[in-house]
This record gives C-alpha cells, structure tokens and sequence, in this order.
C-alpha cells in the first residue's frame, strides 16, 4: 500500500470515529510516512510519553511524579477571566458530532411537550383551563356583541313567553316553539327552535341551559351559539345554573327518589349526589354566589302530608352540611340566597330565613292565610305579593325578614325588584314602589303585561314587544 493511499484511510477512520463521538484512531506515523513539513528540526527532543495499555490507561507502576491525579489532568491553556477549555473548544469534553446534537435537541423538545401536555391536562382536570377559556369566550362575545345595532321596544315575536330570565344585561326568553335572545341595548341576538315538547330555561350570567322536561336532552348557549349538548341515562326534573356556568341537573333513578349532577363550565362532572326517597326528590336550587355551595329543596310525602326538607350542599363535600325540616305539610317554592350566609326558602305559607352553615332558622314571615302570587329577592331582603280575600298586598320585608312597609297592589299579578325599586304589573298597568312602600308613578301600556324582568334596565313585556320601564 503507497503512502498517499494509507494518508486516504487514516483521514477516513478519522472523520468516522469524530461522527460516532469516539476518539480519533492514533495515527502512529514513522518518520518514513511523515509529511516533510511535520518532521522535527535537528536535535529536537520530544518530551517522553508513557506507554498506554490496551484500555487508554497507564500500566500499573508506571504512575508520573505527581500522582496519579497529577498525571492524569489534562494541560489547558486559557486567558484570564475565562473558564479553561480543552483543545476542541468546548468545555471539558469534544466537540459533539452533529448527528449528537440533534438527537440531544429531540429528546430535549420531547421533554418540554410532555411538561406543556402534563400542564395542561392538570389544568383541565383542576378546571383553571375550562374557565379561562370560558372568560375568554364569553369576553370575545361581549366585544362582538357590542357593535350590534337595536332599540327599544323590541320585538321579540313571542306572544305568551313561558319563562323569561336576565342573560347579561339583556335576557333569554322562552315560548312554547320559539327562543329568543336579545342583547342590553335591544338588539336580537339569536333565535332557536328547539322542537321541545315541555321546554324549560335557566340562566347564569352569559350561559343559559336549554332542557326538555321528562327527556334526558339538555343544550348549554351561549349569546352567540350551542356550546355543548348532552343527553342523560334517565330523564330531566329541573336545572339550575350558577352564576359562572356550573350546572346542577336532577334526573330520574330507578333505586333513588333522584340523582343530583353538578358540572362545571365546560360539562365535566365535578359532583353526585343520589338523594333517598325519605329525602324527598329536588324541585327547587339555588347557588350560592362562590358557585359551589346550594341549597336543594326537596318534597316527599309521609302519613298523607307533604314533608319538604332543605339541604344546605357544598361540592367539596361528600356529606349536606346542613339540613332544615319545615313543618308538615308546608310546600317548597323558591330558594333564594341573601348574601353568603343567608337561605331565604318561601314555603307555601310561609318564608323562612335559614343560617347557610347551620341550617337553623333565622327568622320567619307568615302569610298570615294569603296565598302566594308572586315573589322577587334582592341581597337586602325581599318583596311578596299575596293574595286575600280582597285585592293584593304588596309586603316589603328587610334582610332578616322584618316587615318593612306593605301597600296595596290591585289587581297584581307580576313583581319584580331592582336595588331601589319594586315594579307591580296588572292588566295594562304597571306602577313603581319604594322600598318603603310609597308609589312613585304608574303608567299606562298599550297591552297586558305579560312578565317583568331586572336586567340592565327594568323591562315589561307586552304582547310580542319588550320595553325599558320609566317614569310616564
């Protein structure tokens, strides 16, 4: 073999043995082989090398002068103020081939998607990611939503709504084919026709669930669109939703008197609850403000009497953390929370004011042998109307259900309370109280009042029209 093909493999095994990160093979070349630039100058002594065994290492015995630490340092040079390196100009080790890089960089990248993926399914599961991308969701509807063109009075195109609820400052109502929803400023947002046969809503903020009584189908919306939809293992009973989306649904069971399912914003489950037949089965909820406390007032039936008992629920409990007994044969109708730790529960005869964490009961209001017409809540009490033997009464009652004025109310059939007055509507009237009691205007409208509603501004619905309430 010529020299110049022995130069060829040598420079060969060199580039192979710097791409697998091995050292270079030792090129041992004689002074035969060598190029003439490299051949030492006359009377050069090189420095003795000692001999390596087969491993890289020195023989046994054959230790340098300044042990075997000493000897086995490697000698760098480096300037002041840097950190040394070895002759391949990275630190303490070669230079790594690039087929190394990339491996490294691979595992490298893989390890920060698994982090980012770990993350969020832990946030998911938490539930901070459903939330966030519900702010931001309802956020980008506020911002769309607000270039919407509308007025008063607007009209809806429902002739006798159902139900009608506030939907962020505007409101969602519900007929017996028909759903519309309308903005604050009055602008139609959306219709939906369901196909419902016992159609039924509740509301919570920007969200309102959509749900068919007796079937197992439900729809969450939003202003906009159909966000989720879901179908149950037995049939609905009654809905209701807290003020950031969570949802409470009480469906049917076949070995309980009711199954209790309460879900976050985005629809994962987050709390169960099988309510027994001597618990009675749920017909009225009510969130709390913190969205994970409500109250559940249940009805069974024992001895011939109607029994109700109000269950004081937090989902971060697997047990109620209080219950309350009204006396037999009074019915549960609404629940209404006055604050943060006061239940108000309007009973068929009476209203009751229950301590949230206890279950005691604060105060009572009897209707006195009236009957209920209709009832609104604010956090600083409470508005009645009742019914006698004449006409209406409107009884106004403070925090703790002290009576605070009462007024007659005609012919009354619909009430509603905003945080500094109380709207009665009858026939094709509609008047304005203080919460003392006295009247401060009435007006005459165009057609029967059919619902009245607090939402960004008092609102009266007439025929197929709604309208701002104010002074005449």
């Amino acid at each position: 073999m010529n020299r110049e093909e022995k130069e060829r493999q040598e420079r060969l095994q060199r580039m192979l043995a710097r791409d697998q990160g091995n050292a270079p093979p030792d090129a041992r070349l004689t002074d035969e082989a060598r190029p003439a630039a490299d051949v030492p100058p006359a009377g050069f002594m090189p420095p003795p090398k000692p001999a390596a065994s087969a491993g890289g290492r020195r023989p046994a015995g054959e230790e340098p002068a300044g042990g075997a630490a000493e000897g086995n340092a490697r000698k760098v040079d480096f300037t002041p103020g840097q950190a040394p390196r070895g002759r391949s100009g990275r630190k303490n080790g070669r230079p790594l081939s690039p087929i190394l890089r990339r491996r490294r960089q691979r595992r490298r990248n893989a390890l920060i998607a698994l982090a980012l993926a770990a993350a969020l399914a832990l946030a998911w599961i938490t539930g901070a990611l459903g939330a966030a991308m519900t702010a931001v969701s309802d956020f980008a509807d506020s911002v769309a939503l607000s270039f919407e063109e509308g007025g008063w009075p607007a009209t809806t195109g429902i002739q006798d709504p159902i139900q009608v609820e506030e939907l962020a400052g505007g409101f969602v109502e519900l007929g017996s084919t028909d759903v519309a929803v309308f903005g604050a400023n009055g602008a139609l947002l959306r219709t939906i026709q369901p196909g419902y046969a016992r159609p039924a809503i509740t509301a919570g903020n920007t969200r309102f669930v959509l749900y068919n009584r007796a079937t197992p189908e439900l729809r969450i919306e939003s202003r906009t669109r159909t966000l989720y939809t879901r179908s149950f293992d037995a049939n609905i009973l009654l809905c209701s939703m807290s003020p950031n989306g969570s949802i409470a649904v009480v469906t049917e069971s076949s070995r309980y008197a009711a199954y209790v399912q309460v879900f976050d914003p985005t629809l994962n489950s987050m709390y169960e609850w099988y309510t027994t037949q001597s618990d009675g089965t749920p017909v009225a909820l009510s969130f709390a403000g913190d969205n994970r406390r409500f109250a559940a007032g249940c009805i069974s039936a024992a001895d011939g009497q109607i029994c109700t008992r109000v269950f004081l629920m937090d989902t971060r409990s697997d047990e109620p953390t209080a219950i309350y007994e009204a006396a037999p044969g009074e019915m549960i109708l609404r629940l209404a929370w006055l604050g943060s730790d006061r239940v108000l529960a309007v009973l068929s005869d009476s209203a009751v004011l229950l301590d949230a964490a206890t279950g005691a009961e604060v105060a009572r209001y009897d209707y006195g042998g009236a009957s209920l017409i209709d009832m609104d809540a604010t956090g600083g009490g409470a508005a009645l109307l009742l019914a006698g033997r004449g006409d209406a009464t409107l009884t106004v009652l403070g925090g703790d259900l002290s009576p605070l004025a009462s007024a007659d109310a005609g012919a009354a059939a619909q009430l509603c309370c905003t945080d500094t007055e109380i709207y009665l509507a009858g026939g094709s009237w509609v008047r304005c109280f203080g919460y003392d009691g006295a009247m401060k205007w009435e007006k005459t409208l165009d057609a029967p009042a059919v619902a009245l509603l607090d939402a960004a501004q008092p609102l009266v619905f007439t025929g197929v029209s709604a309208d701002v309430l104010t002074a005449p």
